[in-house]
């Protein structure tokens, strides 16, 4: 478990085997930390470099030998937070630079432009891209996809939740099919709907006797998503198209008309 988190974080398997080797063994030469791990001298010490250069291991000397030793694993999570913070950073500037970014494309291009992600991270991907959004995002809400879904897309979609209101505070309105499990987890966690005071999010139920849709669509500035979640069909589509995404919102606020208001 140690190993597999080093390595979400950005380490090789080799540099986690080091790293927690050097935990275990305290300041150590080359050659032990070798001995440990089972990796050769030679590629021990270029691992350990490596470390070194992120701040993950120290090195001293005594008596003309070098000794290195793991830095505080508190030490990792500082690291961590500066390239979160550096991250954030430079995606409030690409945002910002958006523009000029655009200014650069053809304008005879072919429109629209579509982008095809697949897998976990291509419907992550692409439900990310609904955070840019300047406007209220317009939602079709697949909330029973999400929950039959893997655990992985579960925990994303509460985290994503999570962003949209507390970091980016978008507002959505939403369609969703009045199931148990859409009422349980919206009603849960968003109670201000049940008083119809949440400022972030207005809700509309579909009638329980309209087909549920398993897909989620989010309609927002010039852009559609969908996510499919089917086992054999995770992909995530983003469609860039001004004429597209009026049309979505026309179907959109058509059903809107029809939705159930929550009670």
């Amino acid at each position: 478990m140690l190993e597999g988190i080093l390595k979400k974080i950005g380490l090789t398997e080799k540099e986690a085997q080091v790293y927690l080797g050097l935990l275990e063994l305290g300041s150590q030469p080359a050659s032990v930390i070798g001995k440990k791990t089972k990796i050769n001298r030679s590629t021990t010490y270029l691992i350990l470099e490596s470390l070194m250069k992120k701040g993950y291991v120290n090195q001293h000397v005594r008596a003309d030998v070098k000794y290195f030793t793991a830095a505080d694993p508190q030490v990792v999570v500082q690291s961590l937070e500066r390239e979160e913070q550096q991250i954030q950073e430079s995606r409030k500037a690409m945002i910002d630079l958006l523009p000029d970014f655009y200014s650069l494309s053809n304008p005879l291009s072919i429109k629209p432009k579509v982008r095809f992600y697949e897998g976990e991270e291509g419907v992550k991907r692409a439900m990310e891209d609904t955070l840019s959004s300047k406007e209220v995002l317009l939602s079709w809400d697949a909330m029973d996809s999400w929950f039959n879904a893997t655990s992985n897309l579960q925990k994303f979609i509460r985290d994503y939740a999570k962003l949209r209101v507390e970091k980016y505070k978008i507002p959505v309105r939403v369609l969703v099919p009045d199931t148990p499990i859409a009422r349980q987890y919206l009603l849960n966690e968003y109670p201000g709907l049940k008083e119809k005071k949440d400022p972030l999010m207005e809700i509309r139920w579909i009638p329980k006797g309209v087909r549920v849709f398993k897909n989620e669509i989010n309609v927002y500035d010039d852009k559609v998503s969908i996510v499919s979640l089917a086992k054999n069909e995770l992909i995530g589509i983003v469609i860039e198209s001004h004429e597209i995404a009026q049309t979505h919102r026309s179907i959109f606020e058509l059903a809107w008309k029809a939705g159930k208001k929550n009670k």
